[in-house]
């Protein structure tokens, strides 16, 4: 469909701006749309529903087509001063490395501060788990994989069992670090984000 052909269809100029090829394209699609048309005969919903692609193609189209500025108009290039700092491209990590060693450091006073706890069942149960909750919360700001996130919750979830089970203060001191150490990993490997990121 040419641009020409696709203006025709919309019922708009060639030259038509955005806002009124869209404004004729959702006034077409209301009266077109295949579900206004229940319970009629099949000729009748099929020649909408054809007229109804051929519209929703022709928006396409014309949205798509390039714009040619008027004729009256003239195009003005401004170019930034060359002191001016020059915006950034590509896309940052949001943290660097200073942070993820500050969440290091909470994550492992976190650890050291959940020993007060105890083991539930053997002395190594405590250390391989608490090493564990470390090793997967490092690696999700590492590698940003969702499934050593997933782990990572998971371990911290049991630990959270552990903790409570015990129920010391100095173990809910260091699992709350642990935790807000985990999110603040998670959010440096980019599977959390903030609206503004």
């Amino acid at each position: 469909m040419t641009p020409d052909e696709a203006a025709a269809a919309l019922g708009v100029d060639r030259d038509a701006d955005s806002a009124e090829i869209d404004r004729a394209y959702r006034r077409l699609a209301r009266e077109l749309h295949p579900d206004r048309y229940t319970g009629r005969p099949a000729d009748e919903v099929r020649a909408a529903s054809d007229r109804f692609i051929e519209v929703t193609r022709a928006h396409d189209v014309l949205l798509a087509a390039p714009r040619r500025p008027a004729p009256s108009a003239r195009i003005v290039v401004e170019r930034p001063p060359a002191d001016a700092a020059r915006p950034e491209t590509g896309y940052r990590r949001p943290f660097g490395w200073w942070l993820f060693a500050a969440w290091t450091v909470l994550i492992v006073v976190g650890a050291i501060l959940s020993t007060a706890t105890g083991p539930l069942f053997t002395p190594a149960d405590l250390w391989v788990r608490l090493a564990l909750v470390i090793a997967f919360a490092l690696a999700t700001a590492l590698t940003g994989r969702r499934w050593v996130w997933r782990v990572t919750l998971v371990l911290l979830g049991l630990s959270a069992i552990a903790v409570i089970a015990s129920t010391t203060v100095a173990g809910l001191l260091g699992l709350g670090f642990m935790a807000i150490a985990c999110f603040g990993l998670a959010v440096q490997g980019r599977l959390i984000r903030f609206p503004d990121q």
